[in-house]
């Protein structure tokens, strides 16, 4: 469902538009100067009054550590997890606003766990209409080969959530392809924990292209141990 905090969502319209002025603008931002400390501050107190920390500190924190920073017991609250995705994509901005390029490994590092949060948010069935553009819009802008394992095996679980299975076969054999002549294993476990919810038009595809894998619905997401796959990660107010 979508947000139902009114104060994340007041503050996430913030960010919008305050992405939107640093992608609109021509010129750069003076490093230093008092636009930019403004926009670091109001960042900040951001992190610091729905996170519990600081800018700073989530700038060296990676994926797996946010995550356990936005939840608990192995829940992941879906509206902190957009919330974050939002932040962490409007300070990439900034630094691009400020001169870096976009390649450049601050930006990149943003953006790339700007996605993982988006797309746990979608996994998490949050509802915001806007996810699977703001998905595409930093997929877009991911320099080619940075994604992750886990970040391709996310995608699959946000594409079936969302039931747009053609996306999901898609983002399946995309990781696929990146994996060849490594290690699959990962690639056929979550085909065969997700395939069950796709179309039956869908499932021979990855049949022919993965190698066998079990078919239990509990093999899939890899990238969490213990985690089931289609049963949904258990959120709160259910039962494991």
């Amino acid at each position: 469902m979508p947000i139902r905090d009114e104060l994340i969502e007041r503050v996430i319209k913030q960010l919008e538009e305050a992405f939107s002025r640093l992608a609109a603008r021509t010129g750069e931002i003076e490093e230093g100067g008092a636009e930019a400390a403004l926009l670091r501050a109001e960042l900040d107190d951001v992190y610091r009054r729905f996170l519990g920390t600081s800018a700073d500190l989530v700038a060296r924190l990676p994926t797996e550590d946010l995550l356990a920073v936005i939840g608990s017991a192995g829940y992941v609250d879906g509206e902190r997890a957009y919330l974050l995705s939002a932040l962490l994509e409007t300070e990439a901005e900034l630094e691009r606003a400020l001169g870096a390029t976009p390649d450049d490994p601050l930006v990149v590092s943003l953006r790339a766990r700007a996605i993982d949060m988006a797309l746990e948010a979608g996994i998490e069935e949050l509802g915001e209409p806007d996810l699977p553009e703001r998905v595409d819009r930093l997929l877009d802008r991911a320099p080619p080969g940075s994604l992750t394992p886990a970040t391709r095996e996310r995608l699959v679980w946000f594409w079936t959530a969302l039931k747009r299975y053609a996306r999901a076969e898609d983002a399946l054999f995309e990781w696929l392809d990146e994996a060849e002549g490594g290690d699959t294993a990962a690639v056929a476990r979550a085909a065969a924990a997700s395939t069950p919810t796709w179309s039956a038009s869908t499932t021979p595809r990855w049949r022919r292209a993965a190698s066998p894998a079990p078919s239990s619905r509990r093999a899939g997401r890899t990238w969490r141990r213990g985690w089931g796959p289609a049963s949904r990660r258990p959120r709160a107010g259910r039962g494991a």
